[in-house]
């Protein structure tokens, strides 16, 4: 039930000359009051006071007043008018002698003579079939007069326009979905670095040092590749390290169950001084191993110009034969040490200048924001919103009034990097339905899933459409939701 703005409105009403006709109308005032329209069941019932205590009409004068609902879709209905008398017309009328003009499809619903001077008043009350357009937040009732019998659509007085309000969507609540907490998405930074041992140790030295056969051993560069990398990782104040991972890598050369230890040694080796570097939890320091570095020997062979076509066929063959276990890695090592095809190769090339090569050890960075509070978290949407999970962004969001230019924006941040979750797709669709931008809801609705305030949303579209019949059926869908039982009340169940 909606009324339609207690507040008078006047309806002027002016003399239209029609030729050999002098009319000689002075203007006068029409109010309409407490105008009502009342969806009930199928129909709309409507009803207005129209107050004629300050309108004059001559004795052989008429005056027709139309009420007329319409959308500015091109949708509309004519409602019966009410045809108010002089003296002498109301005469000619009650015996028959003047009829209602054609043009007036619907007829006139009460016929009053007017009593010039006095207070009248006439109580409007008419139905029509209820209209799925009718429901549109654009209907609206404008009243029209005529006084030359001309047609409420020609020759006619308009005047304000009044919304009808019928439809209840715009005071409906939309409710939107917390995202789950989840992981925080990690930035991860790559990189290599060729950290020397001695032979079969795994002993990490971090300054100079002399080996017992004179190798001198100098890991400053490589270790401070790692330290820039892990610099360059934290440059931005709001991120934390959430994980290091090392993984080292043997060369073939030796038996293969004692490069995978080896490896594995020196990897833990490499995890523990980082660790201890820069205080990390035994968690955030993972290392791992890769026995025999095959693929890289394999990388080295296909870009080694030095090598005659026949010679790098033969190597990659040897190199892609399938190895399923130690033994199978170990032969293939043994053949490229003793094949006269690969022998002399061997010695000359591949063990002193390939196989140190791929005595590395790769390591993974990743990053990730530290615990901030919502205020911080303000701030960083602002610069990278791309570190924050779905969770912390609507935190952000309700630092600001629902439908604020502020709100609508995190929301639309949320959906940019979340453009499958449902929550965020939900939540966008609640913030557009608040907004009235119907058909962008629809499209994030068909992401949103099944969730209770999916369907509450999905009703509120409904609603707002004129489809009340599915629009209940959604509100029903969302089941306990307190904003989707309310919704539904004022659908009338």
């Amino acid at each position: 039930m909606k009324h339609i703005n207690c507040i008078k409105r006047y309806i002027l009403i002016s003399g239209i000359l029609i030729p050999g006709i002098a009319f000689g109308v002075t203007p006068n005032e029409i109010e309409i009051e407490n105008a009502l329209a009342l969806p009930v069941n199928d129909n709309l019932k409507f009803s207005a006071d129209i107050v004629l205590d300050d309108l004059r009409v001559g004795a052989n004068r008429q005056v027709y007043i139309t009420p007329i609902l319409e959308d500015g879709n091109g949708n509309s209905a004519t409602l019966p008018s009410t045809l108010v008398n002089g003296r002498t017309m109301q005469i000619l009328w009650e015996r028959g002698a003047v009829k209602v003009p054609a043009n007036y499809e619907n007829g006139v619903q009460t016929t009053v003579r007017r009593n010039n001077g006095k207070p009248q008043q006439i109580n409007y009350n008419a139905a029509l079939p209820m209209e799925k357009w009718m429901w549109s937040p654009s209907a609206s009732v404008r009243w029209v007069v005529d006084s030359c019998g001309c047609g409420h659509f020609n020759g006619s007085v308009i005047k304000k326009q009044e919304l009808l309000s019928l439809n209840p969507a715009e005071k409906m609540r939309a409710s939107y979905l917390v995202p789950a907490i989840a992981p925080l998405p990690v930035t991860i930074h790559e990189g290599k670095a060729q950290v020397q041992y001695e032979v079969n140790r795994s002993d990490l030295h971090s300054a100079p040092y002399v080996c017992a056969n004179g190798q001198v051993i100098d890991n400053r560069f490589e270790l401070k590749i790692i330290d820039d990398s892990i610099s360059n990782a934290l440059s931005n104040k709001n991120m934390e390290i959430s994980k290091i991972k090392i993984c080292g890598y043997a060369s073939p050369d030796g038996s293969y169950v004692g490069n995978e230890q080896l490896s594995t040694e020196r990897s833990r080796s490499l995890a523990e001084y980082v660790a201890s570097r820069y205080n990390l939890t035994d968690d955030k320091a993972e290392y791992s191993a890769v026995a025999e570095n095959w693929k890289g020997f394999r990388d080295i062979v296909e870009i080694d110009t030095r090598l005659s076509n026949e010679q790098r066929n033969a190597l990659l063959k040897l190199i892609d034969r399938p190895a399923y276990g130690p033994s199978d890695y170990d032969a293939k090592e043994k053949e490229l040490r003793t094949s006269p095809e690969f022998r002399s190769l061997y010695s000359s090339i591949i063990l002193p200048e390939w196989f140190p090569l791929l005595r590395t050890t790769r390591f993974e960075i990743e990053t990730r924001l530290k615990p901030l509070d919502d205020a911080q978290l303000a701030e960083v949407i602002t610069t990278d919103p791309d570190k924050m999970s779905l969770n912390q962004m609507f935190r952000v969001s309700k630092l600001y009034p629902e439908g604020s230019e502020e709100f609508n924006d995190v929301i639309q941040i949320m959906l940019k990097y979340y453009p499958e979750d449902e929550a965020a797709n939900l939540n966008a669709a609640s913030a557009a339905l608040k907004m009235g931008n119907l058909d962008e809801a629809e499209v994030y609705l068909k992401k949103a899933g099944d969730s209770k305030e999916a369907w509450n949303a999905r009703g509120i579209l409904a609603t707002w459409r004129g489809d009340m019949d599915a629009a209940r059926d959604c509100f029903r869908k969302a089941g306990a939701l307190s904003e989707a039982a309310k919704n539904l009340e004022m659908l009338g169940n």
